[in-house]
């Protein structure tokens, strides 16, 4: 599998502390973020945490029989056990937690764990299709259709969790896998993008033949442009394969 990855990520206009985190680890396979949450720098600490501990556990399991999916739940268990623990430890880091989308790449198939209201598309064939659930107040709002895309992006409690890591003592990720195209573009990104910018814009600015780190600095620099409200994280990986049979998901 030949995979391509670039990141950007910006503080914002509005805040002082960027606790969005993301790591690129192609010898393992495994890209990632993690938005943090909590007072003072808990959301720093949380969002790093998880980003180090998920790195240690799939570096553990590497050569192993584990299948994808079941590498990256191990990976969300250990950065949630990390998390959850030095916030008992440290009365300052009380109540910290952190988003986590992560995708890995193993034996031709590609897996993906979200926990939170980071996101994770699929760009194939200039169509974007969201791949994750937000874990939040008004994601549920939405699934229940009580409330439009519009009013989600102004609701008050926009950023109220229902699902993070590092709060309780365990978390249930959700967990997919699916057999990529050459040409697949995944992105991930942390909601400081997704509380500006459309489905349909990120798929109009991250397309086949466009610099992936260009794709990513473009959407960091809208998201800035219409208020940068938040810290905004992009990840964009692209697969590419030669020379095979393509087969669909």
């Amino acid at each position: 599998m030949i995979l391509r990855a670039a990141a950007c990520t910006d503080v914002g206009l509005r805040r002082r502390v960027n606790e969005d985190r993301y790591a690129l680890a192609p010898d393992l396979g495994l890209y990632l973020l993690a938005d943090g949450m909590g007072g003072h720098s808990a959301g720093q600490v949380a969002s790093q945490l998880a980003a180090e501990a998920s790195l240690r556990a799939i570096e553990t399991l590497q050569g192993g029989r584990v299948s994808p999916t079941e590498r990256l739940r191990h990976a969300v268990s250990c950065a949630n056990r990390e998390i959850y623990s030095q916030a008992q430890s440290q009365p300052e880091l009380g109540g910290m937690g952190t988003t986590l989308v992560a995708l890995l790449a193993a034996d031709g198939r590609i897996a993906l764990a979200h926990v939170g209201d980071s996101r994770a598309y699929l760009i194939r064939r200039g169509r974007i299709r969201l791949l994750t659930d937000d874990h939040s107040l008004v994601g549920e709002l939405l699934r229940r259709r009580e409330i439009s895309e519009d009013a989600a992006r102004e609701h008050p409690h926009r950023h109220v969790l229902t699902r993070a890591l590092g709060v309780r003592r365990n978390v249930e990720p959700d967990l997919a896998e699916m057999s990529p195209l050459a040409g697949d573009l995944f992105v991930m990104c942390s909601d400081g993008l997704t509380n500006h910018v459309r489905d349909d814009e990120i798929a109009a600015r991250v397309r086949e033949g466009v610099d992936l780190q260009e794709s990513c600095d473009g959407l960091v620099e809208l998201a800035n442009r219409r208020g940068g409200e938040d810290n905004t994280t992009v990840v964009v990986v692209r697969y590419e394969k030669e020379d095979e049979e393509q087969t669909d998901v």
